[in-house]
């Protein structure tokens, strides 16, 4: 039981992480005036998630 709570709030974790960088990335993009900003920091932000979720199934 307590595994499965473990997994579901690193899940939650997770989601709600992405959640605030794309919400990080249109907040920039709006201040600095340029589209350029606010999709480097949502490509940015996916890549580094792609990577750290890989890198989590490599390591188990």
């Amino acid at each position: 039981m307590k595994v499965a709570r473990r997994a579901n709030r690193r899940t939650a974790l997770t989601l709600a992480s992405i959640a605030v960088v794309f919400f990080g990335g249109i907040i920039a993009s709006q201040y600095s005036g340029s589209a350029s900003v606010g999709m480097g920091v949502l490509g940015l932000a996916i890549v580094g998630f792609l990577v750290a979720a890989i890198g989590r199934g490599v390591r188990r």
